[in-house]
């Protein structure tokens, strides 16, 4: 098979040094660190911004298509028209414009103070907006869940140092409630609350209104901005501060963790890389096609930062977006705009594939679906792809990253580089620029090939850290560059990665350590399908032998499972289920 004539803006995606997908085998190594099968990351330059990537400056926009479509209202946002909102947006949002909030500069890393604008919305159709808005004024931002309560609120307000703040009109009142809370000057936290609630904005679904209870709405900073002119930007280096994420980290409560301009933009080149690399391996012209995705991933966490923010015009995409997880709606969707991906998390994946509902619409559409955010289950990977056009002959891929870590490994294409197939229950090969070791949690030392131990990876899509928390820090690179992913995997003989459990959920068994998902995978796996769903966990069971004990959700009636469990007792390394 020949490849087809890459044009010059995909090339450029490839590096210099770009191995070939058809005649490069790749060679597993028995070093402690292994590669990726796609090589390193092509040159970037020393200044820029994630904004520059989905938009390069020098590049005329592509013919206009529907970018954002509504699942609830049927309103559609254009690539074009999504371009020159954006662009309005950060005319008045740059701390050197007409600045109506008085937004400071923002700073370039946690050693500083200055300007932190928090975004707390549901999924919105205007969400990326804001987003492309910052990144072009250099204003940085923090993604902060829709789901908080007021205290949670309050205490992410002040572990990100927000003192501006975008918030959607349903959420005002959580706002209210949180601000009353105080500073925190009355407790241990060292960081209090710095919001000023005169640089409050407002995401309304009404966008004739110019205020909400007498805050300024994002439309109308839109609108102001659309009076302006263009005044000259100029990129800065990339290593600065971007934006920020809510983490609970590798361990332990909550953090605010770091991503930069350089972050964001590689996990972006890895998009690029791969399916370019992919294209060629099946003698494609990269993104030839027009892909309609299932939208229901929030876009304040790391998953859909990505994939609704950091992939807007890289590649053509009209994204059917869902405010929150409904199941039917997603099912009407799905039929209606004739979706063809669907990423999801393995909670939804489970709904889709045991829903009796699943089975009354058309899917037929779907090209392909795949987990992230979590340990999928295989059981679960299969039960959907036999409602899929796949087939269960090709359980749903899962990929792997942290907040901390956005993009790490994923199935590769079956054959691409020489790679086997990703497996069952594996997360499949290091991505692009991306370098791997499985190493002792204990000990620190590196473990052979086929053992298993925690996962720590090095690469430019992973984070500096956690917002003005050194000693968190500290504790996720306990050797310079490398980050200590707190979870448990194996390195099988062909460098795929195979995911285990977390280590912070690793149960003591008379001296062994046993993978809580290894114990309910076995149990999922009742021959006469009479467990739906399994949870353990390792408690004291007051006999101090370490045996565990589980909850079970027995599928429609109600079964003791322990004789099964027990009859697997070698598998799964327990000897007292109860």
């Amino acid at each position: 098979m020949t490849h087809p004539i890459l044009s010059p803006h995909w090339s450029r995606f490839l590096g210099p040094n770009a191995p070939d997908p058809h005649t490069y085998k790749y060679k597993p190594t028995s070093e402690p660190i292994f590669k990726s099968p796609f090589g390193p990351f092509p040159p970037s330059p020393e200044d820029l911004n994630i904004h520059e990537l989905c938009f390069p400056p020098q590049n005329a926009l592509p013919e206009d298509y529907p970018l954002i479509i509504d699942a609830v209202t049927q309103e559609v946002l254009t690539l074009h028209g999504f371009y020159a909102r954006a662009c309005a947006l950060a005319r008045v949002l740059r701390h050197d414009g007409p600045n109506p909030l008085r937004l400071k500069s923002s700073p370039v890393d946690d050693k500083q103070d200055g300007e932190i604008l928090g975004l707390f919305s549901r999924n919105h159709i205007h969400y990326p907006t804001v987003v492309h808005a910052c990144w072009r004024a250099e204003v940085v931002f923090g993604g902060i869940s829709p789901g908080s309560t007021p205290y949670e609120l309050w205490w992410v307000l002040r572990k990100m140092q927000i003192t501006s703040l975008m918030v959607h009109e349903s959420l005002l009142e959580v706002l209210r409630e949180a601000v009353k809370l105080g500073t925190g000057d009355g407790d241990d936290m060292p960081l209090k609350l710095v919001l000023s609630m005169r640089k409050v904005i407002v995401l309304s679904e009404d966008k004739a209104l110019n205020e909400v209870d007498g805050y300024r709405t994002v439309e109308s900073l839109i609108r102001e901005g659309q009076q302006l002119q263009e005044k000259p930007r100029k990129l800065k280096g990339g290593q600065r501060l971007a934006y920020l994420f809510q983490s609970s980290g590798t361990s332990g409560l909550p953090k605010a963790m770091m991503i930069t301009h350089a972050n964001g933009y590689h996990s972006g080149i890895q998009t690029l890389t791969t399916a370019v690399q992919s294209a060629r391996y099946m003698g494609m012209e990269p993104f030839a096609t027009h892909s309609v995705t299932l939208g229901v991933i929030p876009m304040y966490h790391s998953y859909g930062m990505i994939l609704w923010n950091l992939r807007v015009n890289l590649v053509r995409n009209t994204t059917i977006l869902l405010p929150k997880w409904d199941l039917e709606l997603a099912l009407q969707s799905i039929q209606k705009y004739k979706v063809t991906a669907l990423p999801l998390v393995p909670p939804l994946i489970r709904q889709l594939a045991q829903s009796p509902l699943t089975d009354k619409y058309d899917l037929s559409s779907v090209i392909g679906a795949v987990s992230g955010a979590a340990y999928l289950p295989p059981d679960v990977a299969y039960q959907l792809a036999q409602k899929l056009p796949q087939g269960k002959d090709m359980p749903i891929p899962s990929g792997y990253g942290l907040s901390e870590a956005a993009s790490i490994a994923s199935p590769a294409a079956p054959g691409i580089f020489g790679l086997e197939p990703a497996l069952p229950g594996s997360i499949g090969y290091l991505l692009p620029g991306m370098e791997g070791r499985v190493v002792d949690p204990d000990t620190l030392r590196d473990v052979k090939r086929g053992e298993k131990g925690e996962f720590w990876v090095r690469g430019a899509v992973v984070t500096p850290g956690y917002f003005m928390d050194a000693k968190a820090t500290a504790d996720i690179f306990t050797e310079p560059g490398w980050l200590r992913t707190g979870d448990l995997v194996m390195r099988d003989e062909c460098d795929r990665i195979h995911y285990l459990d977390r280590l912070k959920e690793m149960i003591k068994v008379k001296g062994l350590q046993v993978a809580a998902t290894e114990v309910e995978d076995t149990l999922l796996e009742h021959p006469d399908g009479l467990v739906r769903d399994a949870c353990v966990a390792g408690v004291d069971n007051g006999r101090g032998d370490g045996s565990l004990f589980r909850e079970r959700r027995p599928a429609r009636l109600t079964v003791d499972v322990a004789p099964y469990a027990r009859s697997y007792q070698q598998q799964v390394m327990f000897s007292d289920v109860r």
